[in-house]
């Protein structure tokens, strides 16, 4: 390694928490989320906004619906609305005209656009209100004969459903097929359901042809072979690329800093320490407003405060400083990081607070790595393990079967700048890493290769 040496340790301390902490309140504001929308909207308030706008004022008081699916890509609805008021009903009925033009806005209106539909008919029976139209394009092949309805997937950049608008609603299947996936109540080709499942961008139907052995196999393989191109291009954006320059950044970091163990531990400890402390303080004050709850800002700041806290600290004071090794500080941040990705996807939506926090919780990794360089151990071999570490961790925060809209594309360019203050991170870290081998100032200096 070339005999570079940073000019002040303090100052890449402040400098590289900083911009830590900066990149974190710029890059953890929420991506924009698309408007929530029913699968049905005919079935509920697509009806009643349609309603209003043509001078009738009534609500839904019961609504069903039965989607035949075809195998040219499209599927035919037949819609029952039960309005609450009968005198919208009658005026329904009595003007034809009037009941194509509810009808027409009450499915045609989408939020950015989407399924392309045309409306058959419209008229009124038995004390309902029947819309029936057509979607095209919601319909593909899949493999071994299947046919996969996407029409429960959200459309990227313009609406996600969140229900499906009709208080029972019934998929029917091409004939000479049976659900091979599907949700709620199956039987045959028919699949009928009172509520869309909790499921990112909404689930797929798979129809296989009838007597196929295995057919939840078989829907299992459509369902993959559609989300395919998602998949890969999530795991680039996501895990790859903001791996790559993490880890990439450590590998630079060791050719160009020379983590020798001649500087005082107590001085840097204490500013790493100190810039840790700086993190917790700002964010407490910055979200003193909600200290009460829990939020992404203030997770991610006490992460990556806390951590450079507490390994200051530890270098910092002899006694404790005694009892640090290599695998001891690996170890603390493979288990901080586990618990991040254990916890963030579910806490925080597996969102860049999640990643950020990632990246405070194996700072310790990072010591880990400097110290093993200053006495001569194996680091490659530690940033290949912090390597892997990541790597697992980013790909279960990474939303590898979304759609994405537009700002979801904003995502892997957050996820690639927090990568990149990450390294910034590093650089006191690994640095403190190498002073941990040090003894206090006017005390021998322990042999290098019995303190790993």
């Amino acid at each position: 390694m070339s005999p570079f040496h940073f000019p002040s340790p303090r100052a890449a301390v402040a400098l590289a928490l900083a911009a830590l902490f900066v990149a974190g309140g710029v890059a953890v504001p929420a991506l924009a989320s698309p408007a929530p929308v029913s699968a049905c909207s005919p079935c509920d308030d697509g009806f009643v906004h349609a309603a209003a706008e043509h001078g009738l004022d009534t609500g839904v008081a019961e609504s069903e619906a039965t989607v035949r699916v075809h195998r040219n890509d499209s599927a035919t609805w037949r819609v029952r609305v039960v309005p609450t008021n009968e005198s919208a009903l009658n005026r329904l009925a009595e003007n034809e005209s009037l009941a194509r033009a509810v009808a027409g806005d009450s499915f045609g209106v989408r939020y950015g656009g989407g399924i392309d539909g045309r409306l058959l008919a419209a008229d009124v029976r038995d004390g309902a209100f029947l819309v029936r139209y057509r979607t095209s394009g919601v319909v593909d092949e899949g493999p071994l004969g299947t046919s996969v309805l996407t029409y429960f997937r959200d459309d990227p950049g313009g609406y996600v459903y969140t229900d499906l608008g009709a208080d029972e609603l019934t998929v029917v299947g091409p004939e000479g097929t049976t659900v091979a996936r599907g949700f709620g109540e199956v039987e045959g080709r028919r699949m009928t359901a009172t509520a869309l499942p909790d499921a990112r961008d909404g689930p797929f139907v798979v129809f296989a042809p009838t007597g196929t052995p295995a057919p939840g196999l078989v829907g299992t393989l459509a369902v993959l072979e559609a989300l395919a191109g998602v998949v890969a291009r999530n795991l680039l954006a996501f895990v790859l690329v903001p791996g790559g320059v993490a880890v990439g950044g450590l590998v630079a970091l060791r050719r160009v800093a020379d983590p020798a163990r001649d500087r005082d531990p107590r001085r840097l400890g204490g500013a790493v320490a100190v810039g840790g402390a700086v993190v917790v303080v700002a964010t407490l004050v910055a979200e003193g407003g909600v200290l009460l709850g829990v939020t992404g800002n203030l997770l991610v700041g006490v992460a990556v405060g806390t951590v450079p806290l507490g390994l200051g600290v530890a270098v910092a004071v002899t006694a404790t400083r005694r009892t640090l090794t290599v695998r001891r500080l690996l170890g603390v941040g493979v288990v901080l990081a586990a618990v991040v990705a254990a916890g963030g996807a579910p806490a925080l939506g597996g969102d860049v607070h999640a990643a950020l926090a990632l990246g405070g919780a194996l700072l310790p990794a990072v010591a880990a790595i400097g110290r093993a360089d200053a006495v001569g151990g194996d680091g490659t071999r530690t940033v290949a393990a912090l390597g892997v570490v990541l790597f697992a961790a980013l790909l279960v925060l990474a939303p590898l079967t979304a759609l994405g809209g537009t700002l979801f594309l904003l995502g892997p360019v957050l996820l690639t700048l927090a990568a990149g203050a990450f390294v910034l991170a590093a650089v006191p870290l690994y640095l403190l890493g190498g002073a941990s081998v040090g003894a206090d100032p006017g005390t021998s200096t322990p042999d290098r290769r019995t303190s790993a």
